[in-house]
């Protein structure tokens, strides 16, 4: 009797060994599919001025971003949905969106300049040489 017992405990064991092997290899599975759909999606952006180097492309309402290099390409880090929607900010230029479709591979984003006021001051020592017109 003792014989049976410990095979039908090593029958249990062997299940749920395989049922978890089972689910842990779902988790992964499905994982990997939803990190398969969508596109990836490069880009040029550009402004009146020509290319944007170092703009920053980030995923709307993530933490999920890139950089431009110095000729204002992109590659995306994630592969996009449709409906997803990518934010290009530089500094001087106005944001733009980018809604991405079904078939969005390439987007070039466009910046509009803002008009930038730059004010500044020196302030200078007088000195002995300094001419003084109100002196006599």
């Amino acid at each position: 009797m003792k014989t049976q017992s410990m095979t039908m405990q090593q029958n249990v064991l062997k299940t749920l060994m395989a049922f978890g092997f089972l689910m842990t290899l779902s988790l992964f599975t499905n994982t990997m599919n939803a990190q398969t759909t969508g596109q990836t999606v490069t880009g040029v952006v550009k402004s009146t001025d020509g290319v944007v180097p170092m703009a920053t492309v980030v995923l709307k309402g993530t933490q999920i971003w890139t950089s431009c290099d110095e000729n204002g390409a992109f590659i995306f880090p994630q592969k996009l949905k449709e409906n997803d929607v990518l934010l290009v900010t530089s500094l001087g230029y106005q944001d733009a969106e980018v809604k991405i479709t079904e078939n969005t591979t390439f987007v070039k984003p466009f910046l509009e300049d803002i008009e930038l006021v730059i004010i500044g001051a020196l302030r200078t020592k007088p000195t002995d040489k300094t001419l003084d017109l109100n002196k006599k």
